[in-house]
């Protein structure tokens, strides 16, 4: 028979060991990050578990490319472009096996978004590239991956398009081009602010070439506008 007293020294020890064992367990610390790979937001690049290709208005400047696409075409990783309908405005955009057309009918996998609005169109999930001038461009983000964020049929990845304002974009430019097979261009772009905080922004485009075949002719005219009013 034990001693009662030894009963309660044997208890006492034992829970004083386990205490000790228990006091030097250190779980380490579980951080949990809640990532949305849209510009404004704030989240830094490398926390997002994917490989965000990004750039500036500057970047599509240097890289003097015909349009948003032509641009993705030389400067993005994964991504090339085919002229189906013989037009450099109306491409079939490619990445990593996903498409983004304006033919209707192709199967469509990547989503584009203009300052936040979706810009497949809802018949057939069509992009009309053609409708972007690539001087309203201020940045752009290409998000691998299928992501429920940016709704239905993001299955290869989604364009994400900011355009300039009057604030961060002030003055007024002109350029044009010209080339062989006809091509010629003109571009124009004026942005300005107020002390009141109202900011404009407009730009235009102009294009025509006569293609290096024959019944291949592109003729483009495009124009964007942008109004806005900050305050407290």
């Amino acid at each position: 028979r034990l001693n009662p007293l030894a009963l309660a020294a044997l208890a006492a020890l034992a829970a004083g060991a386990l205490n000790e064992a228990s006091a030097q367990v250190q779980l380490p610390a579980v951080e949990v990050i809640g990532v949305s790979p849209i510009p404004g937001l704030d989240v830094p690049r490398e926390q997002i578990p994917s490989n965000v290709q990004t750039a500036k208005s500057a970047d599509i400047e240097r890289a003097q490319a015909l349009d948003l696409t032509n641009f993705m075409n030389r400067r993005l990783g994964s991504v090339f472009i085919n002229e189906i309908q013989n037009n450099p405005f109306q491409p079939d955009v490619n990445f990593r096996g996903y498409t983004a057309s304006p033919l209707l009918g192709t199967q469509q996998g990547l989503s584009l978004y203009l300052d936040g609005v979706r810009m497949n169109q809802p018949f057939g999930d069509v992009v009309s590239w053609d409708l972007i001038p690539k001087s309203a461009i201020s940045s752009i983000a290409l998000n691998p991956g299928s992501n429920p964020l940016f709704g239905l049929n993001t299955l290869g990845g989604a364009l994400v398009v900011q355009t300039k304002d009057g604030q961060k974009n002030p003055g007024t430019s002109v350029q044009g081009l010209v080339g062989s097979h006809g091509r010629a261009a003109v571009e124009f772009e004026h942005g300005g602010s107020s002390d009141a905080g109202m900011h404009w922004f407009v730009t235009g485009n102009k294009f025509r070439e006569s293609g290096w075949r024959d019944n291949s002719r592109s003729d483009v005219k495009q124009l964007f506008g942008k109004v806005g009013q900050r305050s407290d």
